[in-house]
């Protein structure tokens, strides 16, 4: 599987039929069509994702009432029910890859305030080890997410996520994907 963009990212994510928030793609002047993700997913913040780019300007905790203010110098981005409505439920965030030949690469962060972002510059866990490694057992619910790839099948892609003590997202699950990379 190649995964070259966010958008390829976002379609992979939907395919799979893997658990997210709710989240639109928007170009600018569709605020119309903002206002009417805004009411069919009411929350009390989103985030705002630049798509064009990876490393793009990303959001995390905008207010409701602030979302069309902050879509300013976007062209291409996706506004999603942020995971700060979660704070008090987010039990671990990061990426992690398991590879097919048994190598397992993962920056974690127990911080439930994190971001993915955050995770990766102020990591509780950045590990690069094997499955066998006696060390993951350190890492809370590192069972849970492993089981998680293994069920969906994620070997060999890095896969962004949260993971939280209740069913959240679209498919109410506990582990939400934010972004699935294998080639940038």
């Amino acid at each position: 599987m190649n995964i070259n963009s966010k958008i390829e990212s976002s379609k992979k994510i939907k395919e799979l039929d893997l658990n997210k928030f709710p989240e639109q793609i928007f170009k600018i002047g569709e605020e119309e069509k903002i206002n009417d993700f805004l009411q069919k997913n009411p929350a009390d913040f989103y985030a705002i994702r630049d798509k064009s780019k990876a490393g793009g300007v990303f959001k995390l905790k905008v207010a409701a009432d602030k979302v069309l203010e902050e879509i300013d110098g976007y062209n291409l981005f996706s506004i999603n029910v942020s995971s700060a409505n979660y704070v008090d439920n987010q039990l671990l965030v990061g990426e992690i890859e398991f590879l097919s030949n048994g190598e397992v690469y993962a920056i974690l962060s127990l911080n439930p305030a994190a971001s993915v972002r955050d995770a990766i510059k102020k990591p509780d866990f950045n590990l690069k080890t094997t499955i066998f490694d006696k060390e993951l057992s350190r890492i809370p619910h590192f069972d849970y997410i492993y089981k998680y790839i293994s069920d969906n099948n994620l070997y060999d892609i890095i896969v962004e996520f949260a993971l939280f003590d209740k069913e959240v997202g679209e498919k109410k699950e506990k582990v939400i994907v934010y972004e699935l990379r294998t080639n940038y």
